[in-house]
């Protein structure tokens, strides 16, 4: 009777068992589809929506080259600066130190303006940033959302909850066999299980045919 229980059992978890491994290979075809549709889905979000924000990057590209232009302005207006209090023959000349109170302040007036430009574009581009990032975001939002309106998120659900109510179940199943305790259920760890209980299902079958051939005790 220990034995016969021990079949059923048996027969029972390799049942569960190739039930899972088919589950698994369901769930891995089924995410590659779902993933190349939230690709589609999303593209053909962005490209229907891009328009609202094909501006603001106009916007970001402009502000860029600016601030470039603006840094060069300020590297010319230093070089010139250090060109002239550099030259020998301004110094020489008796209105040396006018001309450098003038080209001192018109360079610092010049610097400041540029910085806050500069600071002021940078400002701009972090908030258009910043939109753009919350915009991409509510895209991903909307294709998640219109993936699961889907058939396949639906039978992905499905499996998911047959995956997690046979592992649990296989638990405590598997529990009742000797070295089969702390299974991750990979499908390395189960096509191991499945190896494991086809060979003790072999040998009690083994056991019952060499029992058959024997001859019962009068």
């Amino acid at each position: 009777m220990k034995d016969a229980n021990l079949q059923k059992r048996t027969e029972l978890a390799l049942s569960m068992l190739n039930s899972l491994k088919e589950v698994y290979s369901e769930l891995k075809e089924l995410s590659s589809c779902i993933e190349s549709n939230s690709g589609e889905f999303y593209q053909n979000l962005f490209n229907s929506s891009k328009i609202e924000i094909q501006s603001d990057v106009e916007d970001y590209k402009a502000n860029t080259e600016r601030i470039r232009e603006l840094n060069l302005n300020a590297t010319e207006i230093i070089n010139q600066w250090y060109d002239f209090i550099k030259d020998s023959n301004e110094i020489k000349k008796v209105s040396f130190p006018v001309k450098l109170y003038l080209k001192k302040k018109k360079v610092k007036d010049s610097i400041t303006k540029i910085n806050k430009e500069i600071s002021n574009l940078l400002i701009e581009n972090r908030f258009i940033r910043e939109k753009i990032i919350n915009w991409e975001q509510e895209l991903s939002v909307k294709a998640l959302q219109k993936i699961k309106t889907g058939d396949e998120f639906d039978r992905y659900d499905g499996l998911i909850r047959k995956k997690d109510y046979l592992i649990s179940e296989l638990k405590y199943l598997l529990a009742t066999f000797p070295d089969m305790k702390s299974l991750e259920f990979s499908i390395e760890d189960i096509d191991q299980v499945i190896d494991k209980l086809n060979k003790s299902d072999e040998k009690y079958s083994k056991s019952l045919s060499f029992a058959s051939t024997q001859p019962a005790n009068t």
